[in-house]
């Protein structure tokens, strides 16, 4: 689909004197050497080199000159076969028909001559060829030799070309695509064998043979091919390997003549075939065998004309391949196994033999010339595209083929190439077309005149545009000037709104000119000269075809051509860079804020965007992206193909604000999986089509999902529901997009939604995918947005929204449409009752009222409504018991008819014996069946069934229904609520809540006894003292009351509460006091109990003496753990860091021993999931997929079961060395220790203060010490575990998990246990505060 566009012309007037025979290119400097003479009556040559001059004009600077007299006698004058040029050496090297291998040295050191013979051949030599690497010369005798010499002209192997050579291949055809192979109906010719062809070929040689001899050597060097005439039998093509080995000889075929080109890519090996009425292109394989051919569709005469001398050249990339004849060069190109005619250039001058030769670097440039002028053409491969800003995009493109435009307009008909959807035929080749910004308009430039064509188009039932298979033309002569030797050769034509533009490029002293005219429907045109740089080359206009903009290669810019109507009275606008691949973009905004091509008062902004050969693709002077093989900008959007075979749009807007994709089509709009080397052919915006073309020529036309998006926002933007809901419906977008876009907008214009999509199963299919998912926070993100963040992929976590409570969103949507289908209930039944279907949970109850109601008014509206609620319920049992939960035994039963899975000898005699029950009775029934006990509680209550009430309460431990029931009858209430204390005593150990309803009894007994066992000792001994007790046993309830209190919860100053008021203990009372460090309370109540100074300071002091040997023994144990533990954390993350393999326990696939060899790391394996493991890559072992390999895939491994689970679980929670779950048990523990050590400060302060005040000075010092140590090294621990000096570093940065990148989220089994793990070390963990100790007084100072 791509044409041949010549983007540089550069000609050059040759010198007066001895014709150009020979040229080479010096890719050192860019320029092509030129080799002159010799002729019969001058035998000298002269060799050039054309460089390139400021001026543009192309000037040759002598290299050298000498002397070549012909030493063969059959020659009239000596005859350069092959001019080669070695940028590294300098030297260039010149084979000569009469024998001599002549060297040139551009710079030759003292000791070396300028020019050398390094080689003669005394019989002559036919033809010769270098190797593609320039290590190996080809020469070919007159005496039927093939001799290989190397770069330093030693021969190194030599063969024979024999006649016997023809014998050395026996080719067998087996007819693969001949006719005679093609199934022709029963009535076809007597069978025969389809092997052996009507018409075998003889080899007769042509009536236009030359008896000339060519060389032409494989891409990759290996093999040569010679094509020679045998005496007296026939032309043929030999195959020769790099050690002159014959390898085979091609089959015979008449007309074979001498024209040779082995295609570089390897595969097939270009000649000529002239038969009587038609001039062919045949090809060979390595083998000999035929392999297709094509036509050059030349007539008779013209055969014998220019058309009776031809050459064959390919290019370097064995894309393009050019055919001389005697005043012209074809260019050829195949796609799709179709030959297409892309450029011809026509010499106006007598015929002569002139040498071509392509680029080596460079494919699609080549330098050719004539007896009077030298061409350096360079070649751009391109599509000629119409329109793809809407409401013009019907995707045209048009193809070049010879006299044959194809177009084709993709919106329309996917006509596949080499066929097209309608087909222009004109009297001369084409060399460039443009299509209208309409579409309805392309302009033609052959070589010899413009033609205007016009595509006739009708409107369909709807209204669009449709185009034809009629085209009307007209041709128009090309714009001359009045002087000049030859006409102008133009390259490029351009539209500009109903303008039509033509550029002749620089040609030799003429400079560049550009010519205007007008498109009407006239016979005749006008043409007006437009002023353009002098060195112009190629002609571009913006997305809009509103500005035209001509490359300047002297000022390496851009420049608008200064007529343009909107620019008048403003300085022409020159953007940077004269690079022929370009597109101009246009930006319409105030400041970033573009406004979708309206002017607003605003001039346009313009922006180019280039693709270099080396596939940089720019945007102004900005390196965008590199690698990338094809790109087109629409009105929006900048889409280009990369080598890595991904598709990438970047949203047009200031250059320095935009936003490149990364490789992750997974989760980025902007990105998407394309086929291997497609790339793009055009744009359709309005239907998201892009049109792809692979590398053979066949097409694919996709939707990528940003163009689908983009577009349903825009029909969302202008409240078109249906154009957006048929996107959704067509391309497969979650339709909650349509509600989520903008939820405000939607829910207000619900009942224009309904309107616009008319037919109530497109409301069905809406509300029957509602979802509480958010989707344009999660599916589908607006890359739009500048301040979008980058896409993460959807998980677990992040796929439903934070604080919104399920069903909310789908509740609103619905009720808004119950609200607006209210009017509208006869036609919009079923979607009423998808509406009430679709809430969370489903409104079945509503459905089931409006299908009652619907019995008693219509029969089959309800038979109807019923078929539907039953399509939506997945569980039809759920509508039998919500249609018995409203008590209607009609609508059960119809439920039931219409449950095919229901047996009417089980649900008729159910619903007989409802039937006969009196009300609340069939209402007990009923929701005892399904089992709403509270429902069917109520009833018995209703009904005065007490007894049956209390037993079903206990029965279903209904017990705070009940008493809600009972709650005005004092008796029953009573009863009940003792039946739930002794439930909560005997089956729930519910001590303190049973404790308390006997309280509420008066059954202080009862209540006492649980107080205890709660451990609630004050409403234990109030209860007690209320029964009342005896002595003796309120005092063993206290003693035991206390020893709990002090062994169980440590609760010191509770327990001596107890001594103190019930047991009259005050010194055993004051020991628990100072076990809980409360010194000063301890010394009040012996004091207050007027105990001996000598007996307070004795308990006083061994209180305080135990105190100190336990803190201090505590902030050893502290400071043990933390030394141990923080070192190993830093260890464990260093690890981890360094080798990640080795921490996560190794590679999957080795051995339980861990015997498994070293993997070599010099092989490279394709990933392959044929073996039983494939595809576990570094993490899988403990990665989120690892059960799709190994946990319910691999035969080999056990499913994992909660067994395991539980085993991962118990592994995780000790944190054993050296298991992957240890660093994150070490965290845990070092936090807990900081816990720990911060509720310590106020025991140790109270501490401190009974020290003081018994004057142990030295003991308070050396606690304080340690207190102060141990408080410090947590800080540093803090530090050091949860990297808190790197958060002013890190702050601003957005966190990026690495853990569960694809988004599958938690894994089953014994894999989850892991993956909880990472989660929780990865999650951003707050690190807890260590709290500072503050010295007390008397130890501070």
């Amino acid at each position: 689909m791509r044409n041949l566009r010549t983007i540089a012309y550069r000609e050059s007037r040759l010198p007066d004197g001895l014709p150009l025979t020979a040229t080479a290119w010096d890719t050192s400097m860019n320029a092509i050497i030129c080799a002159f003479g010799p002729t019969p009556t001058q035998p000298i040559i002269e060799l050039k080199r054309r460089v390139e001059t400021s001026s543009g004009q192309g000037e040759f600077v002598t290299i050298t000159s000498w002397d070549s007299p012909c030493p063969l006698p059959h020659l009239e004058c000596d005859e350069i076969l092959l001019l080669q040029y070695f940028p590294d050496t300098a030297t260039s090297c010149i084979v000569l028909a009469g024998g001599d291998v002549v060297v040139v040295r551009d710079d030759p050191s003292p000791e070396q001559e300028k020019i050398e013979i390094v080689g003669t051949v005394d019989v002559g030599i036919c033809a010769a060829a270098w190797a593609p690497d320039e290590e190996l010369l080809a020469i070919v005798t007159c005496a039927d030799t093939l001799v290989l010499m190397s770069r330093t002209f030693e021969p190194l192997n030599e063969g024979t070309l024999s006649p016997e050579d023809l014998k050395v291949s026996k080719h067998v055809s087996v007819g693969w695509g001949h006719k005679e192979t093609q199934f022709q109906g029963r009535r076809a010719k007597a069978m025969r064998d389809p092997t052996v062809p009507e018409k075998v070929d003889e080899g007769r040689l042509s009536r236009f043979e030359d008896n000339k001899v060519t060389v032409s050597w494989r891409g990759d060097g290996q093999y040569l091919a010679i094509s020679s005439v045998v005496p007296g039998q026939r032309r043929v093509i030999r195959v020769f390997t790099r050690e002159a080995a014959l390898d085979s000889a091609s089959e015979p075929v008449d007309g074979l003549e001498s024209a040779l080109s082995w295609k570089p890519s390897g595969n097939l090996i270009a000649s000529a075939r002239r038969a009587e009425n038609k001039l062919e292109v045949v090809f060979f394989e390595r083998n000999g065998l035929r392999h297709g051919q094509f036509d050059l569709r030349t007539t008779k005469e013209e055969m014998d004309e220019w058309a009776s001398s031809i050459s064959l050249f390919w290019n370097t990339d064995s894309t393009v391949l050019a055919v001389a004849f005697k005043d012209r060069v074809q260019f050829w190109t195949m796609g799709n196994y179709h030959y297409y005619l892309k450029q011809e250039v026509l010499f106006h001058s007598s015929p002569s033999n002139w040498p071509l030769r392509w680029h080596p670097e460079a494919p699609l440039r080549a330098s050719l010339g004539n007896t009077k002028k030298l061409l350096d053409l360079t070649f751009l491969s391109a599509v000629s595209a119409g329109s793809i800003v809407p409401p013009h995009d019907y995707g045209i493109v048009a193809v070049v083929d010879g006299r044959t435009l194809k177009l084709t307009p993709f919106k329309q008909a996917g006509v596949p190439p080499p066929m097209a959807f309608c087909e222009a035929v004109f009297d001369h080749n084409i060399i460039d077309c443009a299509v209208g910004q309409d579409g309805r308009r392309v302009a033609v430039l052959t070589t010899g005149t413009v033609e205007l064509c016009e595509w006739k188009t009708r409107a369909n039932g709807k209204g669009d545009l449709v185009f034809t298979t009629t085209v009307e033309r007209r041709a128009h002569q090309l714009p001359t000037f009045q002087t000049g030797p030859e006409p102008l050769h133009y390259t490029q034509i351009a539209f500009r709104n109903d303008e039509i533009f033509l550029i002749a490029p620089m040609q030799a002293t003429r400079a560049a000119s550009c010519w205007k005219s007008m498109w009407h429907e006239g016979s005749s045109i006008s043409w007006e000269q437009v002023l353009v740089p002098e060195r112009s080359e190629s002609l571009m206009t913006d997305v809009f075809s509103e500005s035209l903009f001509a490359t300047d290669p002297t000022e390496n810019a851009t420049v608008q051509l200064s007529d343009y109507t909107g620019s008048r009275g403003l300085e022409s606008i020159k953007l940077s860079g004269s690079q022929p691949n370009s597109s101009v973009l246009t930006l319409r905004y105030t400041g970033y804020d573009q406004s979708n091509g309206e002017t607003n008062g605003h001039a346009p902004n313009y922006h180019k965007v280039s693709l270099s050969l080396k596939g940089n693709l720019y945007v102004n002077d900005m390196l965008l992206i590199r690698e990338v093989t094809s790109y087109m900008l629409t009105c929006t959007h900048l889409i280009f193909t990369t080598s890595s075979h991904l598709l990438k749009f970047v949203h047009l807007t200031h250059p320095s604000a935009m936003q490149l994709p990364k490789d992750t089509p997974e989760i980025d709009e902007r990105c998407r999986n394309i086929e291997r080397g497609a790339r793009i052919v055009t744009v359709v915006p309005s239907i998201y089509a892009v049109v792809l073309q692979m590398p053979r020529g066949n097409l694919e036309t996709i939707y990528p999902r940003l163009l689908v998006l983009s577009g349903i926002r825009k029909h969302l933007k202008q409240q078109d529901y249906l154009a957006a809901f048929l996107a959704c419906q067509t391309h497969q977008v979650d339709m909650n997009i349509l509600h989520d876009y903008d939820p405000d907008t939607f829910l207000s214009n619900v009942p224009k939604f309904i309107d616009q999509l008319r037919k109530p199963s497109r409301v069905d299919g809406f509300l029957s995918k509602l979802k509480d998912e958010d989707v344009t926070q999660t599916l589908y993100r607006d890359t739009t947005l500048q301040s979008q963040p980058e896409p993460e992929p959807p998980s677990a976590s992040n796929l439903k929204p934070p604080n919104v409570v399920p069903g909310s969103k789908i509740n609103k949507i619905a009720d808004a449409f119950l609200s607006s289908l209210a009017s509208k209930s006869s036609s919009y039944l079923q979607t009423i009752i998808t509406a009430h279907v679709c809430k969370r949970p489903p409104d079945l109850f509503s459905a089931l009222t409006l299908v009652s109601t619907l019995l008693q008014t219509s029969k089959e509206e309800a038979d109807t409504a019923i078929s539907h609620l039953f399509f939506l319920t997945p569980n039809p049992s759920l509508l039998f018991d919500a249609a018995l939960s409203l008590y209607n035994l009609g609508l059960a039963l119809l439920v039931a008819q219409n449950d095919s899975s229901r047996d009417p000898r089980e649900y008729m005699p159910y619903l007989q014996s409802l039937q006969d029950m009196p009300e609340l009775k069939r209402k007990y029934a009923i929701d005892d069946h399904l089992k709403k006990h509270s429902k069917a509680l109520g009833s018995l209550h209703a009904m005065g069934e007490h007894e049956q009430a209390a037993s079903y309460t206990v029965k279903h431990s209904l017990y705070t229904t009940a008493m809600e029931l009972y709650k005005y009858d004092q008796v029953h209430l009573t009863e009940i609520t003792r039946m739930y204390a002794e439930y909560l005593t005997a089956q729930k150990s519910q001590h303190a809540q049973a404790a308390t309803l006997y309280e509420s009894l008066g059954d202080y007994d009862a209540a006492y006894k649980l107080y205890a066992l709660a451990h609630k000792w004050q409403e234990a001994l109030a209860c007690a003292t209320l029964v009342p007790l005896a002595a003796t046993q309120l005092k063993s309830l206290a003693q035991s009351l206390a020893t709990t209190l002090t062994d169980e919860n440590r609760d010191f100053r509770a327990a001596a509460t107890i001594h103190v008021d019930y047991l009259s203990s005050i010194p055993e009372a004051a020991k628990l006091l100072c076990r809980g460090s409360y010194f000063a309370e301890a010394m009040r109540i012996l004091a207050h109990d007027n105990h001996p100074i000598s007996e307070i300071h004795q308990i006083i002091d061994a209180g305080l003496g135990e105190k100190v040997g336990e803190i201090l023994e505590l902030l050893a144990d502290c400071r043990a753990q933390l030394n141990a533990q923080v070192p190993r954390i830093v260890e464990l993350r260093k690890k981890k860091e360094e080798d990640p393999l080795a921490f996560f326990g190794g590679d999957p696939t080795s051995a339980a021993d861990g015997a498994a060899g070293d993997i070599p790391d010099n092989v490279s394996l394709a990933p392959t999931d044929a073996s039983t493991l494939g595809g576990q890559s570094l993490f899988t072992r403990y990665g989120s997929n690892a059960s799709k390999f190994g946990g319910t895939v691999a035969s080999n491994v056990s499913r994992k079961t909660s067994k395991t689970k539980r085993r991962e679980e118990r592994k995780r929670a000790r944190g054993k060395k050296g298991s992957v779950y240890e660093e994150e048990y070490l965290v845990a523990s070092v936090g807990r220790l900081i816990d720990r050590v911060n509720g310590l400060h106020d025991e140790v302060g109270r501490l401190l203060a009974g020290l003081f005040r018994r004057g142990m000075r030295e003991q308070a010092r050396q606690v304080d010490e340690n207190m102060k140590e141990i408080c410090q090294a947590c800080e540093r621990a803090r530090e050091d575990v949860w990297e808190v000096a790197k958060k002013g570093e890190m702050e601003g940065q957005v966190e990026e998990s690495t853990y569960d990148r694809d988004g599958q989220g938690r894994p089953p089994g014994a894999e989850g246990v892991f993956w909880d793990s990472q989660q929780e070390s990865q999650r951003k963990r707050e690190a807890p505060e260590v709290k500072g100790w503050i010295s007390r007084e008397p130890v501070a100072s």
